[in-house]
């Protein structure tokens, strides 16, 4: 593929990615002010709380497509371009290491137009195999904030990725599109209304809270909800 070529490519993509096409009523979920200083403290050592409640640590959702991810599971909603979702990313490392049994299901946020290019991202690198770049990705979106055309392009070449198929599935491919208005729609019927945000086996949604405030409560939030 020409440097040229690929550029329409990128352009193409990101005005695809603009047209509106989730559900009218989905709006811009709004991020908890808490969430930053939550991701922070988690890496610190503070006892963990002895008793969880419903709808105070977590509450119940229903619906979540686990994509064939048997339990023990978390399903990980989140934005490429948030600052807390990049702040939360050690925590969540952290947490595999410690809890090697887990998968780890990734949902981009695609509930308004300008996380739809993000989410045709991950999705299309996703359906190609290449969901391990997600960290690198990451990375760099927290250097760049949001990526231009250019940044794509640099970043595809940089990690060898075939850019014929990946313009091909970002541009055409239904499976893509499924997905993302699947984690649009399961984050607007379950009201999760903000990313990161954590889901237990596909039922119990972590809430932000004052007493999950280390990684150890974390992991003692989501033993609790294993065993129920």
């Amino acid at each position: 593929m020409t440097a040229n070529a690929s550029s329409i490519n990128v352009v193409k993509l990101l005005i695809i990615a603009s047209v509106s096409w989730l559900l009218a009523a989905c709006s811009e979920p709004t991020k908890p002010d808490n969430t930053s200083t939550q991701a922070a403290d988690a890496q610190q050592t503070k006892p963990a709380p002895l008793h969880f409640e419903q709808d105070i640590h977590y509450k119940l959702v229903d619906n979540i497509d686990a994509e064939n991810t048997k339990p023990p599971y978390l399903v990980q909603y989140f934005w490429f371009g948030c600052q807390h979702c990049q702040q939360f990313e050690p925590v969540l490392e952290a947490i595999m290491l410690r809890r090697p049994e887990l998968s780890l299901v990734r949902k981009h946020a695609a509930a308004v137009p300008h996380w739809q290019t993000d989410a045709r991202i991950f999705y299309s690198l996703q359906q190609m195999g290449l969901e391990h770049l997600t960290d690198p990705l990451f990375k760099l979106y927290e250097e760049k904030r949001q990526l231009s055309p250019v940044d794509l392009q640099q970043f595809l070449t940089t990690h060898q990725v075939d850019q014929t198929r990946f313009f091909e599935i970002a541009e055409n491919s239904e499976q893509v599109v499924d997905k993302m208005r699947r984690s649009a729609s399961e984050m607007q019927n379950n009201d999760i209304n903000g990313v990161p945000a954590l889901v237990v086996n596909g039922r119990y949604l972590i809430t932000p809270n004052a007493d999950i405030n280390s990684l150890d409560a974390y992991l003692a939030l989501i033993d609790y909800l294993q065993a129920k």
